[in-house]
């Protein structure tokens, strides 16, 4: 494992906590590597009420495959030690091929104009109990596989949860919305929009209150913090009040997991 510096490697963001790169998969196609750094003290904290962040995101991206709602695919996720890396947590996902992301696409006028599918298919990710907790342009991912046609692939579910119900019409519901509206009403007509809200499932009067809430909501730190602590918090209750026999068990579905330290 050698983050970007191997033959066929590329490296796509270096962080002090995070690594991103691309390679080669054996099974054909290309992978993104996604390793984490873990804080010797908060990490090990934290993995006692939660689950390690690259356990998490692979499990909410295998829960929306089985569920048909696009996405990059999970492929494995491990944790261990390495130098010189020390504790890392690393999600191999599969390589979304063609595709660009969203908000390299919005500073081209006219290179994505309608985004119905995405509010579609933002709908369906609810409908099967997924909160995103970072629904913006940059975790969005466009492919043309036809000319003028975009497909829209969700990626980078690092802050999202699992609900056991359908979370439509809920506040988590509304976080996602008002994370994407508010980048995107800014560059179409506030008609467009309102009509890309009626395809997710909006009425009428619910996009006006989602139009209000657009005018209080706030996209930095310590709102964002907020909103996705009350996601936690309201996830991990909606698990203790599910029924036991529940088959993906909340947010810890049943999937496989690359041995620890690869």
């Amino acid at each position: 494992m050698s983050p970007g510096g191997g033959p066929g490697e590329h490296l796509i963001k270096a962080e002090f906590h995070t690594l991103v790169w691309s390679e080669a998969w054996p099974g054909g196609g290309r992978a993104i590597m996604k390793m984490y750094r873990r804080r010797p003290f908060y990490d090990p904290v934290r993995r006692w009420f939660l689950p390690y962040r690259a356990e998490r995101e692979f499990r909410v991206l295998a829960h929306l495959v089985r569920h048909g709602v696009p996405c990059s695919e999970p492929l494995s996720w491990s944790h261990g030690r390495r130098d010189p890396h020390g504790l890392y947590e690393l999600l191999v996902t599969r390589e979304v091929e063609g595709a660009t992301a969203l908000d390299k696409l919005l500073q081209r006028p006219g290179a994505v104009s309608d985004f119905t599918q995405l509010l579609k298919l933002l709908r369906r990710m609810h409908d099967c109990g997924v909160s995103h907790g970072g629904f913006v342009p940059r975790n969005i991912l466009v492919s043309f596989p036809s000319p003028g046609v975009p497909a829209f692939h969700v990626i980078d579910m690092s802050y999202s949860c699992i609900f056991p119900q359908g979370i439509a019409g809920t506040r988590m519901a509304t976080f996602d919305l008002l994370d994407l509206m508010y980048r995107i009403r800014r560059h179409f007509p506030q008609a467009d929009c309102d009509n890309w809200l009626a395809a997710y499932g909006l009425d009428e009067s619910a996009i006006r209150r989602l139009d209000a809430g657009l005018g209080r909501y706030r996209p930095r730190r310590p709102w964002s913090h907020l909103r996705r602590s009350e996601t936690d918090l309201r996830a991990a209750i909606a698990r203790l009040r599910a029924p036991r026999n529940r088959g993906d068990g909340g947010n810890r579905p049943a999937g496989p997991r690359a041995a620890s330290g690869t």
